[in-house]
């Protein structure tokens, strides 16, 4: 069986986000493979701030204004 050598980043629902091979350019083994650096969830790759899992935290980030005092 092929491994990957990324790290598979899942949502919480289980989806897939993204393997790290991906994002650097590289191509992923599979989704369906094992990934040599391990199954993470997005937050806690990304903290709360994944769109897809926590629209309503990703919203208040983006509109947020900064303090007065």
């Amino acid at each position: 069986m092929t491994s990957c050598g990324g790290l598979l980043v899942v949502h919480r629902d289980g989806t897939i986000a993204y393997c790290s091979e991906t994002l650097a350019g590289r191509e992923c083994g599979g989704e369906d493979r094992p990934h040599q650096g391990g199954v993470f969830a997005c937050r806690l790759v990304e903290g709360e701030a994944c769109a897809y899992c926590n629209p309503v935290a990703a919203t208040a980030t983006a509109t947020a204004t900064p303090s007065a005092h």
